[in-house]
């Protein structure tokens, strides 16, 4: 869980004083990782354009809510015929898109578990 990313990065500030931001990247990609899974998300692709997002399946665990979610994101997000989702975002660089990419799969996840 986030919280226990956020517990394993305390511990190694505690141990070795303040993080790498190489490490502060992985922690979050691990945690991208983590909503992924909850979302039943099996690839992620980014880049500075948005996000192509493969779900494993084909299946969402709440579907209405996605429905939802791609409807109030009017030219944003859509559904694409082969079933995958494309998020069009203006990511310039690395970390703007690290940033996107952890509040869509956030916001994904939750969807996700509140059926």
């Amino acid at each position: 869980s986030r919280e226990e990313v956020d517990q394993f990065a305390a511990e190694m500030i505690d141990r070795f004083g303040k993080l790498p931001k190489e490490v502060e990247n992985l922690l979050d990609v691990v945690t991208i990782k983590q909503w992924c899974r909850v979302a039943n998300i099996e690839k992620l692709d980014a880049g500075p354009k948005g996000a192509l997002i493969t779900l494993r399946n084909n299946e969402f665990p709440n579907p209405g809510g996605l429905i939802g979610f791609i409807q109030q994101q009017v030219g944003v997000a859509r559904l694409r015929p082969d079933h995958k989702i494309v998020y069009a975002a203006g990511w310039d660089g690395p970390t703007d898109r690290l940033e996107g990419l952890k509040r869509l799969m956030k916001r994904l996840s939750d969807i996700a578990v509140n059926t």
